[in-house]
């Protein structure tokens, strides 16, 4: 789900067993408009394209989040982010937003 609160925009995302484990979640809706929020346009990469976003999870820990097509005929758009295990399980919510000019990762 994409929420439009005035200028900021936030990508929403359950997350389940199998996103954790292989670290490789599907780029939503929501988060394909975050994307090009942050000037990464999916529609305008090839396969095996990637773009890479500094993050912060809640706590203030840094990460980054990784904007990709796959590497095959089908050019599946993907995101993953770097040490989400630590921060999330099975059934969550993720969010992410922009927040004082940060991207953050918030539970």
């Amino acid at each position: 789900m994409l929420v439009d609160m005035g200028a900021t925009m936030q990508a929403s995302i359950k997350l389940t067993r199998t996103m954790l484990e292989k670290a490789i979640i599907d780029a939503n809706t929501s988060v394909r408009e975050f994307a090009l929020s942050e000037n990464v346009d999916f529609a305008d990469m090839v396969s095996g394209d990637r773009h890479q976003l500094a993050a912060f999870f809640a706590d203030g820990s840094e990460t980054v989040i990784n904007l990709y097509k796959t590497n095959n005929a089908r050019g599946d758009r993907r995101i993953s982010i770097k040490g989400i295990k630590k921060h999330f399980k099975a059934g969550d919510i993720l969010t992410i937003e922009v927040i004082n000019n940060q991207i953050q990762i918030r539970g």
